[in-house]
């Protein structure tokens, strides 16, 4: 049984998160507010007419869940949840004890909104009569535990598990590579040995049990790259010359630096060349860095490579660190962040000469949304839809016609370029070097000939109500000059 679902059946859960990089706007923090408080509405009584009453204060209390995400999340936070607590609270004569329940804070990944938000929430703690617990579920993390400084906490470390870990782990490990076996018709018996099976458990609890290990291990043997056994083979005598390193960076070194080579029967490995090795980390950056997870064919299509281009790096030799689909239609998808804390170099990890920089990544997925809604073949332009009837209801208008009027990456571009504006370095070399440097003048340029053509497509995407917090967000990124014309 899940924590929530126990604190479910109590009658303690006040209300759960969970923040997420896989689903789509799962780590963004203008929705965890709003969620909070509509859960909070189910489990408090009282609390929703409080609620009711604090939206009649500050507004429209029919106000829409799109209209209530576009609101900065520290007013969100007053005003759903803080001023109708604190009410409710004033009118109990008992003391009641709720669970606020948050997993996978980490994920957030700005250290400002992490900080924002635990100093919220430690804010709540000291509402009278009403004893609101809020139990953190993170991976270690530094922004986190300075956040967390000045609040009343306890911290429960996971570093030692049960026994049943353990013989979980082993059993599915057994199971696995019995299913590799049969796969690949393996005639050795038993395969791979028991000292083997053994030895690979040692390495999955070594520091602590991973299930994530165990699961990455099994997917590299059966990637196809070579044959299992050789796989395996590869896998052991990479563990023997990085005993000590952490287990998931020495995984993450064998996958990368197999990645940078070319393997030919009979020659010596050689490394890929450097216009390779650029177009590979700008793919895996945008894996990694997307505000939303795009499918193979819609990513190749925003950073404008080629299928051929886009395919030989993603298709081999990352299907242990990535979730590529095999038909190309659902999003590809990093099967877990401490891949993306690899690439980007955190906590001493990486490879020299193969480490992401987050901002540089930006700068390019910033520059790509621009170049995509500015192209002349299929980007931003008036009646977008060519419905030629501007008084024409939308819900008349079939929404096949609005998927192929406006395609998967460009809809992403529409929705996410200011974010990446946001959260790159408009001035880095490695950009301008590339031909990505990303200049008010560029932008201003852009709005002066898209800027209605942009509106429009978000409001054909059911996106309108996010204008004003798009707007407000570049108000603050770029120059006086270009404010006049947002303004209009």
């Amino acid at each position: 049984m899940t924590t929530a679902g126990y604190l479910d059946n109590k009658g303690l859960l006040g209300a759960s998160y969970f923040f997420s990089t896989e689903k789509k706007g799962l780590n963004r923090v203008n929705r965890f507010f709003p969620t909070i408080a509509r859960q909070l509405m189910h489990s408090i009584p009282g609390f929703a007419e409080c609620l009711r009453n604090s939206l009649k204060q500050h507004g429209n209390p029919k106000t829409e869940a799109a209209e209530i995400e576009m609101v900065r999340p520290e007013e969100q936070f007053r005003r759903l949840i803080l001023v109708p607590i604190s009410a409710t609270a004033n009118n109990m004569s008992e003391i009641l004890t709720r669970v606020i329940l948050i997993d996978g804070l980490d994920e957030v990944g700005d250290e400002e909104i992490v900080d924002m938000i635990c100093h919220r929430l430690t804010t709540l703690c000291k509402v009278p009569k009403i004893r609101l617990l809020v139990f953190l579920s993170t991976r270690h993390s530094k922004a986190i535990t300075i956040a967390l400084e000045k609040a009343e906490y306890h911290q429960l470390s996971m570093l030692k598990f049960p026994d049943e870990t353990k013989e979980d782990i082993f059993a599915f490990l057994s199971t696995s590579f019995k299913a590799i076996k049969n796969k690949y018709d393996i005639a050795e018996n038993p395969w791979p040995r028991s000292e083997v099976l053994e030895r690979l458990l040692r390495l999955a609890v070594t520091p602590s049990p991973l299930f994530i290990y165990a699961a990455t291990l099994c997917r590299f043997v059966d990637d196809r790259i070579d044959l299992p056994k050789a796989q395996l083979d590869t896998w052991l005598q990479h563990a023997d010359k990085n005993e000590n390193t952490t287990s998931m960076n020495s995984v993450y070194r064998l996958i990368i630096e197999r990645l940078l080579f070319v393997y030919k029967e009979g020659q010596q490995p050689r490394p890929i060349t450097d216009g390779y090795r650029s177009k590979l980390l700008q793919i895996l950056g945008a894996i990694i860095l997307l505000a939303a997870p795009l499918p193979a064919m819609s990513l190749s299509a925003l950073l404008d490579l080629t299928p051929d281009e886009f395919n030989i790096p993603t298709q081999r030799k990352l299907h242990a660190v990535l979730d590529i689909p095999s038909d190309g239609q659902a999003p590809i998808r990093i099967l877990h962040k401490s891949f993306s804390d690899f690439l980007l170099g955190s906590e001493g990890t990486g490879i020299d000469g193969f480490r992401l920089n987050a901002a540089e990544t930006h700068a390019i997925l910033a520059s790509k949304c621009i170049n995509r809604m500015k192209s002349k073949r299929s980007g931003l332009q008036r009646d977008i839809c060519n419905i030629k009837d501007d008084t024409k209801p939308r819900e008349n208008i079939n929404e096949s016609i609005i998927r192929n009027s406006i395609l998967p990456d460009l809809e992403y571009a529409c929705l996410n370029w200011v974010y990446h504006l946001q959260h790159c370095s408009r001035n880095t070399s490695v950009a301008d070097e590339i031909g990505l440097g990303i200049r008010d003048e560029d932008i201003l340029a852009f709005l002066k000939v898209h800027f209605l053509h942009w509106l429009e497509a978000l409001g054909w995407r059911g996106a309108m109500p996010h204008c004003h917090s798009l707007i407000d967000t570049l108000r603050s990124l770029i120059m006086v000059g270009l404010l006049r014309v947002v303004s209009l």
